[in-house]
């Protein structure tokens, strides 16, 4: 008995959060316009309740874009491609951000902003990644690289030495694929 009215009430508490978020989902539209330029190709659009992901091919990179939100609006810019690896540097990151940004073709009720982290990128600096930098009226920005998955067979795990002079010193991390994400949060006042 109790636990039934247990879940009754959390399954209550659960949709009045649910119904207090302040972003309404009238504003989780897809961001990219359906008019993409000569040479790009709209992949793909997943929506659901509070989010909205799509992925652009445009030249040698792939970017997806990942947008929504409740208290707060949280999107994403993801780019795959154009030689970018686990072992990019800032300036690297910098200067293809630049290139790629701009020649998104956002749709007029886009929420997510390309301009607001390139400004970003132009005004902080930073030293490593991830970094997480000021932009935007009270908002955050982060920038790293995320490792592609492996593709094939799943790693095997490495048998564990017998004894200490067995162990051969780790090797420095190879270098492989990554994506570039380029984020956004900002609460909604």
């Amino acid at each position: 008995m109790w636990r039934s009215l247990l879940v009754v009430g959390l399954l209550v508490a659960s949709v009045a959060a649910a119904q207090d978020c302040v972003l309404d989902t009238k504003s989780i539209v897809p961001q990219f316009s359906s008019k993409v330029p000569k040479g790009a190709k709209l992949l793909s659009t997943k929506k659901d309740k509070r989010r909205v992901k799509q992925t652009l091919k445009l030249d040698a990179f792939e970017v997806t874009v990942d947008f929504g939100g409740c208290e707060k609006v949280q999107y994403s810019f993801a780019i795959k491609g154009g030689g970018l690896n686990t072992k990019t540097v800032g300036a690297e990151v910098v200067a293809v951000a630049k290139r790629v940004l701009p020649l998104l073709p956002m749709s007029k009720d886009a929420m997510a902003e390309p301009k607001v982290l390139l400004t970003a990128l132009e005004e902080q600096s930073f030293t490593s990644l991830p970094a997480t930098i000021s932009c935007a009226s009270a908002g955050t920005c982060r920038i790293e690289l995320v490792p592609e998955p492996k593709k094939g067979a799943p790693a095997k795990k490495a048998p564990k030495p017998k004894d200490k002079k067995d162990e051969e010193p780790k090797a420095e991390e190879a270098e492989g694929p990554a994506s570039l994400v380029l984020s956004y949060e900002s609460a909604i006042n």
